[in-house]
């Protein structure tokens, strides 16, 4: 199944080159909310999905953040080989690491329309990701009751957007924070493939 999950971009920096380097927070942990059409489930209003710490935080999952591009709002495809130079405004470096519960990473935006759009305020972040996605209720570590798993979460882009279903310490910029709230991403089914 394919996801779409947001947050901000904070202390940012220009280069030499005029291109726009920050230190983000991204995907994060807990439990999030989908319409359920949006996860196969459309006789559920609402579905609770989980995202448990072993899962953002396993390595091969923070591995896949590495060189992934960063694009101006989610496409309605994958990012890859084939689209990446249509749709890329940027990257994310190598340096992926836990913070709190969410994960960091460096990125680097490249194109200037996009960074005037940052600096005007389009400052959350979206992960868009592959996952399996098990149905199999239950209640967090934190007393919190949830409808769904994810698993084998694997980065395909970080996108920049208004709002972001990680909440708005997901983002790119001055840190000023409004609240997390409920996100409704665009979500696609799709098969996943392992490489």
């Amino acid at each position: 199944m394919r996801f779409i999950d947001a947050s901000t971009v904070a202390g940012t920096r220009r280069t030499a080159d005029g291109y726009l380097v920050a230190d983000v927070k991204t995907a994060r942990t807990g439990i999030q909310l989908y319409a359920g059409h949006e996860v196969g489930k459309p006789e559920m209003q609402v579905v609770k999905v989980y995202r448990p710490e072993t899962q953002v935080f396993d390595t091969a999952s923070l591995g896949s953040y590495a060189h992934k591009p960063v694009i101006n709002d989610h496409p309605a495809e994958a990012v890859t080989a084939d689209n990446w130079k249509a749709l890329a405004v940027g990257a994310i470096g190598d340096e992926i690491a836990r913070d709190g519960e969410f994960v960091r990473v460096p990125l680097i935006v490249m194109d200037a329309a996009v960074i005037a759009e940052i600096e005007g305020g389009k400052r959350e972040l979206s992960a868009g990701y592959t996952c399996d996605l098990a149905w199999e209720p239950g209640t967090t570590p934190a007393g919190e009751k949830y409808d769904a798993i994810q698993k084998h979460i694997r980065i395909n882009h970080v996108a920049i957007v208004q709002r972001g279903r990680a909440g708005s310490e997901a983002r790119i910029g001055d840190g000023v924070s409004r609240g997390a709230l409920p996100r409704s991403p665009v979500i696609r089914n799709r098969k996943r493939t392992r490489s």
